[in-house]
């Protein structure tokens, strides 16, 4: 822009100059005429071998001088043009059109200082309202323009307005100019807000326009304007300019699509059907017109109508990618979703992100983020919601506890942690995100955390044996038999043919001394699972019955195992219960591993069977001694560690 004006006030100086220019002779105003001819037409080269005519026959004409000042601007040779610019004001320096053209030089060369002490004399020099005092001010504001100083070029041209009527045009363009400009900086620096100020001091300035240079341009500042709010996430306000741009103008087509897209992302769905007729008055936009349509059916609830919508919106297409085809593409797979396809649905969801689908709106994030935490892709998901999350103005519970989701499947526990908290300070009462946290404090070993979220958790929902359980690992893994027991007993009543539940409520009623609770567990276990059995559940089996017939326990322990598949480990145990092997020999076998970690776990197990033997036995010494081994080879995350530890404080 501030070329344009460069040209113009050069264009203005060479009608000045062209008006003075005069010869003694016929051969320099014919060798002049030629040159500025070719000057004009931009046939640089013409132009100077005119001028160098010239010189050779007067070299210090003067129109000579200015034009060929011009010429080397042209060329970019600022050097050459400011040294034929001062000798044209060494000849005749009352002229103040050769100091303006000096100034343009100046500026050329960014020696912007300089430009503007010399414009400043100019204009102290001369008359408010002459043309070079306009002029001057002119070339002022558009120097600061060119530094970025935009307030400051504004306050120049609106004064030069004032000072000067008759180029009102002129410097109300030139102001609102600088206005954009500083819109322009704002926004790439991220200042929204200021951005937008600036926006409105350009229709300020805009509304002194007359006619329909103010009504075209005042559109245009209100369509920068809206979309500059809805940026910000001021929806409201950018709603309000667009309505006021079609009521004005009802076949403003940009601003009838773009006031529907905001429509939509309010869910402002009345107002949306409202301009969906005439924007599908027009053929060329029928495939956007469908997909409001579309919009408009999925928020009433009518998944398959909005689906036929959108398919037909998509058949409208020409090939290739197209921002409305990949938006096409992504509410088509929600209604895929909402009608019973979820996997071709949620294919359908990253393919339209993958195709360049961006989420605008909270709702929109979720549904993105849900899709793609289903296919297992947590880090774009995160991407997508950090975006949402991190915007002040419209904070959702829902999308930092899929954050939290997120960053729990990457493995980022620290950071999954806080965004369940940032959703549980939105919305306290939300049972799965404090089921969520609790799964997350347990990792970390806050048992009492966990314990008290998960508690909380079931308050909300108390008919969810998922929470029950929970509650019940929780406890078990804080060494709290007692309630552990309790917990899982609850959710084994609720979820009856879940056998690892049986198998678990058994080995906790054991270990808290309620062996006839223990046996009924177990019976309830191996009647769902006759055949190969958990090892542990014949373990127990074993030991239940050692309280009351030691030498039945071992037939029945050996029946099972000539009937079956049995592992070295429980082999090793029979042989230990028939005096076969002893202590030591059971534990070096169990120790033996392909790695030492399944050694420790192998350890900690026999030692723990090995000493429900010798407590069956009513050999207590010899059960704490396997007990207090159990407790220093294995670790809290080993259940015969817990059961180990809870039966050697009793």
């Amino acid at each position: 822009m501030a070329s344009q004006l460069y040209l113009l006030i050069t264009l203005f100086l060479l009608a000045v100059c062209t008006a003075d220019a005069r010869s003694d002779t016929t051969r320099v105003d014919l060798y002049y005429g030629i040159a500025e001819g070719n000057y004009l037409i931009g046939d640089l080269q013409g132009a100077t071998k005119g001028v160098e005519q010239i010189f050779k026959i007067e070299p210090d004409h003067i129109p000579a001088l200015t034009l060929y000042t011009r010429i080397h601007m042209d060329q970019g040779k600022s050097a050459d043009a400011l040294k034929a610019v001062d000798r044209a004001i060494a000849l005749e320096p009352s002229n103040l059109q050769h100091c303006l053209l000096k100034a343009l030089v100046l500026g050329n060369m960014h020696r912007r200082e300089d430009a503007r002490h010399l414009i400043e004399q100019i204009m102290q020099r001369a008359r408010v309202e002459s043309d070079d005092y306009r002029v001057a001010s002119q070339l002022l504001g558009l120097l600061l323009m060119a530094d970025g100083n935009w307030d400051a070029a504004a306050g120049t041209f609106n004064q030069l307005y004032l000072e000067n009527p008759e180029s009102a045009a002129i410097s109300l363009e030139l102001a609102g100019e600088a206005y954009l400009g500083k819109a322009n900086d704002a926004l790439n620096q991220g200042a929204v807000d200021a951005a937008i100020d600036a926006i409105d001091q350009a229709l300020q300035v805009d509304a002194k326009q007359p006619g329909n240079t103010n009504f075209t341009q005042a559109t245009h500042l209100r369509m920068i304007r809206a979309r500059m709010l809805t940026q910000a996430g001021r929806i409201d306000a950018a709603i309000a300019d667009l309505q006021h741009i079609t009521g004005r103008q009802p076949d403003h087509l940009e601003a009838l699509v773009t006031l529907a897209s905001l429509y939509a992302s309010a869910g402002r769905w009345r107002a949306l059907e409202a301009v969906i007729a005439p924007i599908a008055a027009h053929p060329e936009l029928q495939d956007i017109a469908l997909y409001l349509e579309g919009r408009a059916a999925l928020a009433k609830g009518r998944a398959g109508t909005a689906r036929e919508k959108f398919e037909q919106a998509r058949n409208l297409l020409a090939d290739g990618p197209s921002p409305l085809r990949s938006s096409l593409e992504f509410y088509h797979g929600v209604c895929l979703n909402k009608t019973g396809r979820p996997a071709t649905g949620d294919a359908e969801i990253v393919q339209a992100l993958d195709g360049g689908f961006r989420p605008e709106t909270t709702d929109e994030a979720i549904l993105a983020s849900q899709a793609l935490l289903r296919a297992h892709k947590a880090h774009a998901a995160i991407t997508i919601l950090e975006a949402i999350t991190l915007n002040p103005l419209a904070p959702s519970a829902e999308a930092w506890t899929l954050l939290g989701r997120a960053h729990k499947a990457e493995g980022s526990t620290a950071l999954a942690l806080s965004a369940f908290n940032q959703s549980l300070s939105i919305e306290a009462k939300q049972a799965d995100t404090l089921a969520l946290r609790a799964s997350l404090l347990r990792k970390l070993g806050d048992f009492e955390g966990a314990a008290a979220d998960t508690e909380s958790a079931i308050i909300l929902d108390p008919d969810n044996p998922a929470l029950t359980y929970s509650l019940g690992l929780i406890y078990f893994q804080a060494g709290n038999l007692h309630a552990a027991e309790q917990s899982i007993r609850h959710c084994a009543a609720h979820l009856q043919d879940n056998p690892g539940l049986y198998l678990l409520h058994a080995l906790l009623a054991h270990s808290v001394d309620a062996p006839t609770i223990a046996q009924a567990a177990l019976n309830h276990y191996l009647a769902l699972v006759p055949e190969q059995s958990n090892e542990s559940a014949i373990y127990l089996e074993y030991t239940l019955n050692a309280q009351k017939d030691p030498e039945a326990a071992v037939l029945r322990l050996q029946q099972r195992i000539e009937s079956g598949t049995p592992s070295p480990a429980l082999r090793n145990f029979l042989w230990y219960s028939q005096q076969i092997l002893d202590r030591k020999a059971v534990l070096d076998a169990a120790g033996r591993a392909e790695t030492p970690a399944i050694a420790q776990r192998q350890l900690c197990e026999a030692a723990y069977w090995l000493a429900q033997h010798e407590q069956a036995l009513g050999k207590s010494t010899q059960a704490t001694e396997l007990l207090q081994l159990a407790c220093q080879i294995g670790t809290p995350d080993m259940p015969e560690f817990q059961l180990a530890q809870w039966q050697l404080k009793q």
